[in-house]
């Protein structure tokens, strides 16, 4: 793997670093009804909702042009294997991350998720299923986006391809969860990204609750539609 970056509570991009492939947990499976995807669980009830986030990701992308090149496992699991935990300690207080050498998403589950306290989900918000399966499809946008890129196999600078997929997830989410996250953004008089130019990996790094929400409001701005189009296209 190339980096290991993991964050207390958040979702994330996990560019990997050395260590051996990852092992593939037993579990409940569902191939989605697709191809380009598997979903392994350790609780049947999570396959549902993790096929919904695949979807939500694959449909995003595919309307933007930019359809599947690889194929994804989603694994959804209580606790993550062996292999990340000896990478960093903090492993068990992330809740999701995409590594980029084994084309692999890590959840996990919604039982272990809905425990979490609301200042401690990624976007700051009470745990809910709809929540939780817009993790996946950020995560799952993580994997389209970078096999789509132009300049692959060099990975898209990860401010951009978190750009993505924050702009993917919150423009994908059910309209009541997305309008508290806005309200509550507002509220707090932040206002979204006015150029491509303020896409900053500091500005995610430092808030990355700020960075989804500014994130998709610039995204839905004809600016923002020019944006990630010339992030994929690597210009």
């Amino acid at each position: 793997m190339r980096n290991a970056a993991f964050g207390l509570a958040l979702l994330l991009l996990l560019p990997a670093s050395a260590r051996a492939a990852s092992s593939q947990p037993a579990g409940v499976r569902s191939d989605c009804g697709s191809s380009w995807v598997t979903v392994v669980s350790d609780e049947a009830s999570s396959l549902p909702a993790a096929c919904e986030g695949f979807s939500r990701a694959e449909r995003f992308m595919a309307e933007r042009g930019y359809p599947m090149k690889a194929r994804l496992t989603i694994h959804v699991l209580d606790r993550f294997p062996e292999s990340y935990r000896k990478i960093s300690p903090i492993i068990d207080n992330v809740h999701g991350f995409y590594d980029t050498d084994t084309d692999e998403v890590y959840i996990k589950t919604f039982r272990v998720f809905a425990k979490t306290p609301p200042d401690a989900t990624p976007l700051g918000v009470a745990p809910s299923r709809e929540l939780w399966t817009s993790y996946i499809a950020h995560e799952a946008g993580h994997h389209i986006s970078i096999r789509a890129y132009a300049a692959a196999p060099k990975l898209i600078p990860r401010e951009q391809g978190e750009f993505i997929s924050y702009a993917l997830q919150l423009a994908t989410m059910a309209e009541p969860q997305r309008k508290e996250l806005v309200r509550r953004f507002k509220a707090e008089g932040r206002t979204a990204f006015e150029s491509a130019d303020q896409i900053q990996l500091l500005l995610h790094d430092m808030d990355p609750q700020g960075f989804a929400v500014r994130s998709y409001l610039f995204f839905i701005t004809p600016a923002g539609e020019k944006a990630l189009t010339d992030f994929m296209s690597a210009r």
